[in-house]
């Protein structure tokens, strides 16, 4: 009897607190797999392309990313990796439903069994909704900034479980010249870090506490930043300045006394081979949905742990592309946390037919084939972005 091949690819755009680009192949035989894109402008366009690449072929994953990066231009980094990322997990969905395993069986197994999940709890208040003001326009209101604010969060996610909790350090506008500034005085560093201790005092040490800089400082006053988070014993230091300057990011991190994170907008093993072999990462933080997908997730904590380097996963995705990070987090020897960005979204759990897969801050990999859980797609089109794309999506 010959193997059911690929029928179709498509995708389906849903509006959470970010978007989330779902994926969805269904085989000749009529199963379908689920996977998860970061967002990014052209993912559908792209995923077109490699339907028409892959349709009618046996769900060999190896072979038809190769297939898929040979014929596709430019698929090394952004939108065109995002696409094939999220188009990776869903052949491994479809791939552990053929088999019976479970993906981190077809991944080489898991040394875990439940992965830590961190509580991103941004700048005090949630993200609702994408499209909303960003939080460095938000710093300057009553939202951000507020000790009381912090402090609530922390409980919030300590009194669900969490054992990580991680805050964000934008610059507020009104303090800025411009709006692309990078550099700042010890009035900006004393500001963005004053309501850190006040977390520290009220949490102790019951969780660790990540700070975000999200890129957006100059290497000087990135040390500055770390040096007075190191006061309060902070668990790391998350991309201080951007990524594209590898030997700057270094720098900031032999200055700093607070362990460097960073990761999240590097592609494939060649990006992340250049951050660990030059030392400028204490601790590599990739997002799977944009990285290039689950194997390549491999690839990457293999060589991090030939250095000692604990990994951990920057994560803004629904319970399709969570569950996918806890799959190949589960097989990854010196594994940190899964981040959580929707601890504001009360549909959130709704989003696959298993409801809440975060439970008392970790999350445990199914025993059941593929990912083990499966798209709610009457919610994820009562979120569409686009109400056109749902009747074909279902």
């Amino acid at each position: 009897m010959s193997e059911p091949t690929i029928k179709s690819v498509r995708v389906l755009t849903v509006m959470g607190n970010f978007e989330w680009p779902i994926v969805k192949v269904e085989l000749s035989n009529g199963l379908i797999g689920y996977g998860e894109c970061h967002r990014g402008p052209g993912i559908k366009e792209v995923l077109k392309r490699a339907e028409e690449l892959i349709r009618g072929k046996e769900v060999n994953v190896e072979y038809l990313l190769r297939l898929i990066r040979k014929h596709i231009p430019n698929s090394e980094w952004g939108v065109v990796n995002n696409a094939i990322s999220g188009l990776e997990t869903a052949l491994w969905d479809l791939k552990g439903k053929l088999t019976g395993l479970p993906v981190y069986e077809l991944l080489g197994g898991k040394v875990r069994d439940r992965v830590a999940v961190y509580a991103d709890l941004h700048a005090g208040a949630g993200i609702i909704e994408t499209g909303g003001k960003r939080w460095v326009e938000l710093a300057s209101t009553e939202v951000a900034y507020n000790v009381e604010n912090y402090v609530r969060r922390a409980r919030e996610a300590i009194g669900m479980g969490f054992r990580y909790i991680k805050f964000d350090v934008d610059v507020p506008e009104n303090m800025m010249e411009t709006e692309f500034d990078r550099t700042f005085g010890m009035r900006i560093v004393k500001f963005v870090t004053s309501f850190i201790g006040g977390v520290r005092d009220a949490v102790k040490y019951d969780v660790d506490i990540m700070i975000d800089g999200h890129w957006a400082f100059s290497v000087p006053t990135a040390i500055a930043i770390a040096r007075e988070l190191a006061k309060y014993d902070v668990f790391w230091f998350e991309d201080p300045v951007p990524p594209e300057n590898i030997d700057a990011m270094r720098e900031v991190r032999l200055k700093s006394p607070v362990p460097i994170a960073t990761g999240e907008k590097l592609y494939r093993l060649s990006q992340f081979r250049e951050l660990i072999e030059k030392g400028a990462t204490d601790i590599i933080h990739p997002d799977v949905q944009r990285l290039g997908g689950l194997l390549e997730m491999k690839k990457i904590a293999y060589l991090a742990e030939e250095y000692y380097i604990p990994v951990a996963i920057h994560n803004i995705s629904s319970p399709i592309g969570t569950m996918a990070n806890a799959h190949v987090a589960a097989t990854i020897g010196d594994f940190i946390a899964i981040e959580w960005h929707a601890i504001d979204l009360p549909w959130w759990p709704d989003m696959v037919k298993e409801g809440m897969i975060i439970k008392e801050g970790y999350i445990t990999p199914p025993k059941r084939p593929g990912l083990g859980v499966e798209l709610n797609e009457r919610v994820a089109a009562e979120h569409a972005k686009d109400p056109s794309e749902v009747k074909e999506f279902l």
